[in-house]
C-alpha cells in the first residue's frame, strides 16, 4: 500500500491526500480500509503516513493472512511567486527634486502583507529616464517562507516645464558723444 507524493503552490489552505496506490490483489470478498494522515498548510513537506491497513471478510479482520508493506508518501507546498512592482512616474520640471515610493504588490495570500522601500528622485529632465528601484521588503503579516519576492523597478521621467520666459531690454538713447554707453 503506498501513499501519495502530491505538491501544490501556498494558497493558505490546509492540504492532504488520502489516496493510496494498492499492488497486489486481494482475494474474492476481501475489502480493504486504509488510512492515510498527513496534511499541511506553509511552505515546506512533510510525511504522507500510511497509518493503518485492514483487510476484512464481512466482519472478520483477515489483516494477518496478508503480508502488508507500508510506502509513505510526501505532501509539499512550494513558495507562491510574489511581485513588487515600482510605480512609474513622470513629472514636469519645477526646479525640486521629484521622487515616487508607491508599488503595488501582487498574488499575496489571504491577510498577509508586506511594506517595500522604493529610491529614485528626478531633477532635471534631461536625466530621464531614472530607475524607481525597489530595494528592500518585509513582511509585516504572514510567514515570508511562503514566497519567494521578485522585484520590478519602475521608471522616473520629467518634461520641461511650460513656461514662457522672455528677455526685454531696454530702450535707452543718447546723443553721440564719443563715448560708449550702455544701460544695464
Amino acid at each position: 500500500v503506498e501513499a501519495p507524493t502530491t505538491s501544490w503552490t501556498y494558497d493558505g489552505l490546509e492540504h492532504s491526500d488520502d489516496d493510496y496506490t494498492l499492488t497486489g490483489t486481494l482475494l474474492n470478498g476481501d475489502e480493504i480500509t486504509v488510512v492515510i494522515t498527513g496534511s499541511i498548510t506553509d511552505a515546506g513537506s512533510v510525511p504522507n503516513v500510511v497509518s493503518s491497513v485492514t483487510i476484512t471478510n464481512g466482519n472478520e479482520d483477515v489483516t494477518g493472512n496478508y503480508t502488508i508493506n507500508k510506502v509513505n508518501g510526501t505532501l509539499t507546498v512550494g513558495p507562491k511567486p510574489v511581485t513588487i512592482t515600482a510605480t512609474d512616474a513622470n513629472f514636469t520640471y519645477n526646479g525640486s527634486p521629484q521622487s515616487d515610493n508607491r508599488y503595488t504588490v501582487s498574488e499575496l495570500v489571504g491577510s498577509d502583507e508586506i511594506t517595500a522601500v522604493v529610491e529614485g528622485s528626478i531633477t532635471y529632465p534631461s536625466e530621464s529616464p531614472v530607475t524607481n528601484e525597489v530595494t528592500s521588503h518585509s513582511f509585516t503579516a504572514g510567514n515570508p517562507d511562503n514566497y519567494t519576492v521578485t522585484y520590478v523597478n519602475g521608471t522616473l521621467t520629467m518634461t520641461e516645464a511650460a513656461i514662457a520666459i522672455t528677455v526685454e531690454a531696454p530702450t535707452t538713447s543718447w546723443t553721440y558723444d564719443g563715448l560708449e554707453h550702455s544701460d544695464d
